[in-house]
Formats: C-alpha cells, structure tokens, sequence
C-alpha cells in the first residue's frame, strides 16, 4: 500500500499540537507492515532547511518528504493572498477550506497524483479537503481519508455567538457556510477519522457518517523528577490560537493574583509558537499577561529545560474542540498538569487523578497552590498520567484502529488492542 499524505504544515520538528498529531498519524501509517511508503505533501510559510527534510524522513520509516510549498498559514499576515479568499467566499467557499486555496498547490498534487501509484490519499486537516474534488477526479479508485483535528465549523458558531449586530449576521452566515462544507466533504470521503469520542459525536450528527477516532501515540519513558527548588510553573501552547489567548488572558487577569496570595514567590513561563519577535528581537506580548511573576519566552527549540524547572504546568483552555496536545504532552513529560474543563474536552480525564481540573477563578488558584505544594499529589497525579496514556494512547490500540480506516483486515490479536 502507498499513502499520499496531505497536510497544512511540514512535520518536522513537531512544535505545537496539530504538527505533533500529524506526525503521531504519519508514524502510525508507517508502522503498519502492509503500508509500503508514505509520501508527505505540506504546505509552510517560512523556507525549511533542508536538514529537517532529511531528518523527517531520516527519523520515519517509509517516509518520502516532498520539499513544503510556500503558502500562507497564517492569512492576515500576507494581506496580498485575501481577496483570493474574499472571492472564493462569493462562491460559497467557506474561510476555513479557501485559506488554504492554491493553484501551486493544485499543480503539484495533481503531478503527484498523476506521476506515482497511490491507493490511499489521506487528507490531515478539514481546510485541505478543498483539494478532494481533484483527488477523486485523478485517482477515482484510490481510498480517501480525511482527518479532523477538531470540529472546525463549530468555532465559527462559537465566535457568532459571542457577537453583537452585523458581525453576528455575518458570522452566522460563516458558520453555515463552514457546516455545509464540513457535511458534503465528509460524505464524500471512504473514512473519517476523529480525535476524540465528542468530535465522533458530532460528525455523526451532522454528516451521519461513522468515524474512526485514532488516539495520538506519544512513546514515554516513566521518570521521577528532581523537584525545583522554587514554585515555577510553566505554559506551553500556540500562543495565537484563540482558546488559549482566552485562557491565558484570564489566568494572568483573574487567577494568577489569587495564586501569589496563596503562593506569593509563584513564577509562570510562558512558551509557544505565534508570537513573532519584531526588529529588535522583543516579543509582542499582550498587555493582559504583563504581571509580576509571569514572563512570555515564546518559542523553544527544546522543551526539556523548561520541564525541569517547573513544578507543574497550568493550561487555562476556554472554547475549541479537539484534544489539547498539550496536556498530553505534560502527562508524557511527567509532570503535573492543572486546566480547565474545555482544556480537558475529549479525554476521560478525572479531576484530582490524572489531572486537575476546574473552570472558576478560586478553584482554579485553589489547584495550582495544592500542585506547588504538596509532593504526594504530584506524584500521584505523574503516575496515572502515565498510566492513562499507556491505557489510551499506545501504538497497539492506534494500530487496530488505523487498519481499519485505511481499509486493511484486523492483524491477529488486535481487535482486542482496539476495545
């Protein structure tokens, strides 16, 4: 079996949570004895090194990275690509499927579609299904997958109910459109996959198709952390996306002084990708988290360090869907993690066993103090971390599941991994 893969960004190195889905996908595929290659088409809007390229395909097995093609990712940044967007959207292409519009785009696959066999094409991220049509129009016989890192029409519902007059209209319409697009690609793929139980919820009701749900492999190795001597915690998370912006803007305006009143020598980082250094090399943090005590470092080439320094990380989350990689990452990482119920959204997570969870400003605190000072908790919650992600997140059960959506028969013994 061959597999094209399409997605919106290169993969290597993973630096935020949908790179690190991709690539737990990619490793996924690759794993399967009957997959043969896996050829990897990705978009970027920064040139990659070469290096990285090597090292994709250097650290994946079966994996042909084909050199990113330049296009935006992040639109308003490159205001010469909008009216392309604006014009699409005339033509009932929603934002979310005509961002990602390109005819280098369309070019390539079509040369890629057209030049090698491919039996699968597996379509990473809702948007990238604007390219579906060409897909089955140059390889009708080939299985198409398309893969939903969240439910995407639904945060243009979110965003069109937070708003007031014109706007609103305007973003309802959006949504709507968002809806029909995400309906009609999904009935017109052979397998949907989910990443979580509550997206596969909705799929179902809105397309009436049967999702698969994958979980993300993240490989750990359990580990006992030297404590730090100081009570730092750390955040970690694409600093631009709007549930975390929300969830940032409140911990550091309504929680983190209830924290220091608990905890007065309690220090937050900051880290992430989104937040570009201007001329000088300053970070254009927002004024809502410039408080004593938290510092925005931005992006970090390796997370380790950051780990280590710190006692817990807090991960205010409000809106979205999907799974918050990040949380899975803390749990990888051992340490301690303490969100909110949005944050939490899609994974049987239980406050006070593998996690923390509360969603108002004293309790919030409450958890954070709790988590800085008491060992026993820490340990506790380390350890079923490790334990749920050995339970839900392991290659065996994300294997089952695979074959399934790539439309292989179950391997001996897996339909057991699988349940």
């Amino acid at each position: 079996m061959r597999v094209l893969f399409l997605t919106t960004e290169f993969l290597w190195p993973a630096a935020s949570g949908g790179p690190v889905r991709s690539l737990s996908q990619v490793r996924i595929i690759a794993s399967l004895p009957e997959v043969e290659s896996v050829t990897v088409m990705s978009l970027a809007e920064e040139p990659v090194a070469a290096a990285h390229v090597r090292a994709f395909e250097a650290n994946v097995p079966k994996v042909s990275a084909i050199p990113p093609i330049f296009h935006p990712i992040h639109l308003w940044d490159f205001p010469k690509y909008v009216p392309r967007v604006v014009g699409l959207r005339l033509l009932d292409v929603p934002y979310l499927a005509g961002k990602w519009d390109s005819p280098a785009v369309r070019k390539m696959l079509r040369a890629e579609l057209a030049g090698r066999d491919v039996d699968v094409v597996y379509i990473d991220h809702l948007g990238m299904a604007r390219y579906l049509p060409l897909v089955k129009k140059v390889r009708p016989k080939a299985r198409v997958v398309l893969d939903q890192h969240n439910v995407e029409s639904d945060f243009f519902k979110q965003f069109a109910e937070k708003q007031r007059g014109p706007k609103r209209l305007v973003a309802k319409a959006e949504a709507s459109c968002a809806s029909r697009f995400e309906r009609r690609v999904m009935q017109a793929a052979d397998a949907i996959v989910a990443i979580s139980n509550e997206d596969a919820k909705h799929f179902r009701a809105l397309a009436a198709v049967e999702p698969y749900v994958v979980p993300v492999v993240l490989p750990f190795e359990r580990r006992t952390r030297t404590p730090p001597s100081k009570p730092h915690l750390c955040y970690v998370g694409n600093l631009r996306w709007h549930p975390n912006v929300a969830g940032l803007d409140w911990f550091c305006q309504k929680v983190w002084h209830k924290v220091r009143e608990l905890v007065p020598d309690a220090t937050l980082e900051i880290a992430g990708i989104g937040l570009k250094p201007d001329a000088s090399g300053k970070l254009p943090v927002p004024e809502a988290w410039r408080v004593p005590g938290v510092e925005t470092v931005g992006f970090l080439e390796d997370l380790e360090p950051l780990y280590a320094r710190s006692v817990a990380m807090a991960a205010p989350v409000f809106g979205g869907s999907g799974v918050r990689l990040k949380l899975l990452e803390g749990l990888r990482a051992g340490i301690p993690v303490v969100t909110t119920s949005d944050g939490a959204f899609g994974l049987p997570l239980e406050d006070g066993r593998e996690m923390l969870i509360a969603d108002d400003e004293d309790g919030f605190a409450q958890r954070i103090a709790r988590v800085l000072r008491e060992a026993e908790l820490r340990a506790a919650l380390v350890r079923e971390g490790y334990a749920f992600l050995e339970r839900c997140h392991s290659l065996g059960v994300a294997q089952a599941v695979m074959r399934r959506v790539l439309g292989l028969p179950q391997a001996p013994g897996a339909a057991a991994a699988a349940e």
